[in-house]
């Protein structure tokens, strides 16, 4: 039952983070830089220090008792992170956000949960039971699914032409940078583990003992991304932005910060239930928020004009994901 729960919580992170980008429709009359780093501010600084103070009795002193080689191995991964991130960011405003979802997450999913069990020594083992191997045949599954979605997306923009708006080959090209650099956070919550341990140690529940490392992890992606956004801002003149800028423009970058560190908090009450099973959390996590972007992609007309047999193929990647979510659950109850 654990599991299911945990599978319940990565849906909900997944679903949080494929709706973070739709506010950014409601910012009106800012550079596209002056909007990122509001909500950066927000989803890589503001929340995640309150959620980490309000989780982990004294904070300065757990985080001051680590090795500064952990504290800078976790801020390392979350810096690579930061710019994949950014560069995610930049791929949703040339491709639409099914596409740049779907493509980016591919590379993502499948690094971010592959690769920790390699490199971990662990693949034996999960191969060894039968519930590890349905774990990984529904990797497997959405990582097809994330394929055929970003099929149907590659041909959507054949279909409706340059014309739309859409930069296809740039936008692609940022989106594989970004999905390759994005698999660092899952490296970056293996390097604080130690910190995640000092937490509990100091009184934090097992539940919320995740929040200081994502603090530290998420201070990385803040750094790069402030250095590029308040470089645009000097470049492009932009300063005036936050200036000249209605509340409702701090509104709706704020709300897009909340809805993507949402995430983050799913994702981390996730990894308490999931047990052994950990290791397929980015992957789910990742499905699903594919499956939101691409409904919230016909929500905005991203697929008006494209042929019934194109749209067809979308709704076939978004099913076998979550075919990919039911596995998952059936794999949690044959164990």
């Amino acid at each position: 039952m654990n599991v299911i729960v945990g599978l319940g919580l990565l849906i909900m992170g997944g679903l949080s983070a494929g709706s973070s980008y739709v506010p950014m429709k409601g910012v009106k009359g800012w550079a596209w830089e002056s909007l990122w780093a509001v909500q950066g501010v927000v989803a890589w600084l503001l929340l995640p220090l309150l959620l980490a103070l309000l989780a982990t009795p004294h904070l300065w002193t757990v985080l001051g008792a680590m090795p500064f080689s952990t504290l800078a191995t976790t801020w390392l991964f979350g810096f690579l992170w930061g710019l994949g991130g950014l560069a995610w960011g930049m791929a949703v405003r040339y491709i639409g956000i099914a596409l740049g979802f779907s493509i980016a997450t591919g590379f993502l999913s499948s690094l971010g949960t592959l690769v920790p069990i390699i490199v971990a020594g662990r693949l034996p083992e999960v191969m060894s039971s039968f519930s590890g191997r349905v774990t990984l045949i529904s990797i497997g599954v959405s990582l097809a699914g994330i394929f055929i979605c970003g099929k149907a997306g590659m041909r959507r923009d054949k279909e409706r032409g340059a014309g739309d708006g859409f930069q296809f080959k740039k936008g692609i090209l940022i989106a594989l940078v970004a999905g390759v650099l994005a698999a660092c956070f899952a490296f970056g919550i293996a390097a604080g583990e130690p910190i995640k341990q000092a937490a509990i140690a100091a009184g934090s529940s097992p539940l919320w003992a995740t929040s200081p490392v994502f603090f530290v992890e998420l201070l990385g992606g803040i750094t790069i991304n402030m250095v590029y956004c308040f470089f645009m801002n000097k470049k492009n003149k932009s300063f005036s932005d936050y200036r000249k800028g209605s509340s409702g423009n701090y509104l709706f970058s704020a709300l897009v910060g909340t809805l993507w560190y949402l995430q983050f908090v799913f994702y981390g009450l996730a990894a308490f239930f999931m047990g052994p099973y950990s290791f397929t959390n980015w992957s789910i996590h990742m499905s699903f928020m594919v499956v939101a972007s691409n409904l919230w992609g016909y929500y905005f007309k991203e697929w008006k004009g494209v042929s019934a047999s194109t749209v067809r193929l979308n709704n076939i990647g978004i099913l076998v994901l979550v075919v990919a979510g039911i596995l998952m659950g059936v794999a949690s109850y044959s164990n």
